[in-house]
């Protein structure tokens, strides 16, 4: 029975990944699936000690008590070595804090359990800590679920057959430089471009996309194609869109750019950025995934924790709702204690 569970699992995720890889259910529908796998583990242990499976079953085991006893500590340390990296490389802004800010609250949250600071609180007001805990393990929840189906999304061999291939714009410096963040990408596309051409000897429209900024002097788009041909990519097969102002535009405007009938298409982006992208490629009603440009590790953990900010955004009115009605049931509870009591 066991097993049957755990094949199950496996199965539901496996349905699941193959009808789009770009849902976060994904991410939730694998944890299922390993933590079923623990549990079939766990299960050949007690019925046959002293195996194989035994010393795998332990080792994974006490690797997860680790990570649960001190990767909150470890955590912590990170948020502060990590922002002071950032900082060196990137300047002292709020974007480049919100590690720091995540390490900070979880240090404050450990040393106000260990002084037991609760206790100073009336009880009345315990329904404020309670929703408390209840919205840190909601977003945690889907924290957890986003970086999971990030890391899912990521493992992508698309097909050399693309008809356009689309690269997200991002901010230039001075206004007109190419940084690069942006040349990675530029640079990933224009690898795909020649693969493709060299293994099949099908040129592909690169769609350079995005638009320009209050601060910037021209189009982020004519930016990337003058780089882009520096590299040695031919005029005729550029295509600008230099109107979009964020992702969703990205993919809206690019889709408006294709003309061939079957529209088969990838699109390129930092590796963070790929799910949300990816999500955005969707609505704007783009049949493409997408593949990731490497990025400076000191980067990117500031900018994941930007790029989950973004999804929870898109589906704020759901989030409100629960959360709502957490905070309601959170009252209603302590109330009745109160009352009992």
């Amino acid at each position: 029975m066991v097993h049957l569970i755990t094949v199950f699992f496996i199965a539901l995720f496996i349905i699941a990944y193959i009808q789009d890889r770009r849902k976060v259910l994904n991410g939730f529908f694998l944890t299922l699936a390993l933590i079923s796998v623990m549990g079939s583990l766990a299960y050949e242990t007690v019925q046959n000690p002293g195996t194989f499976i035994t010393y795998i079953f332990v080792f994974l085991f006490g690797l997860i008590v680790i990570l649960l006893a001190f990767g909150g500590f470890g955590l912590i340390i990170f948020s502060f070595f990590n922002t002071i990296k950032i900082y060196q490389k990137e300047g002292i802004r709020l974007k480049n804090s919100l590690l720091l800010v995540i390490g900070i609250g979880i240090l404050f949250l450990n040393i106000a359990r260990i002084l037991n600071l609760d206790q100073y609180i009336p009880t009345q007001l315990d329904f404020l800590f309670s929703f408390a805990s209840f919205c840190l393990a909601y977003v945690g929840f889907f924290l957890f679920m986003f970086a999971v189906s990030s890391l899912l999304y990521q493992i992508y061999y698309p097909k050399l057959d693309k008809d356009y291939i689309i690269i997200l714009g991002s901010g230039l410096i001075d206004g007109y430089k190419v940084p690069p963040l942006l040349q990675s990408r530029i640079k990933k596309g224009l690898n795909f471009y020649r693969k493709q051409l060299e293994k099949n000897n099908k040129k592909a429209y690169v769609i350079f996309s995005g638009g320009q900024g209050k601060d910037e002097r021209l189009p982020e788009a004519e930016a990337m194609a003058k780089f882009a041909k520096t590299l040695g990519l031919e005029e005729e097969q550029i295509i600008l869109e230099s109107q979009s102002k964020n992702t969703y535009e990205n993919m809206k405007f690019s889709a408006e750019k294709m003309t061939s009938s079957n529209k088969k298409a990838v699109f390129v982006t930092n590796n963070y950025h790929l799910l949300r992208a990816g999500i955005y490629a969707k609505r704007a009603n783009i049949d493409a995934d997408g593949i990731g440009a490497r990025t400076a590790f000191y980067y990117i953990p500031n900018a994941f924790i930007r790029e989950f900010i973004a999804f929870m955004n898109l589906y704020r009115k759901y989030h409100l709702i629960i959360l709502s009605i957490g905070f309601v049931l959170n009252i209603i509870l302590t109330a009745l204690y109160l009352y009992l009591n």
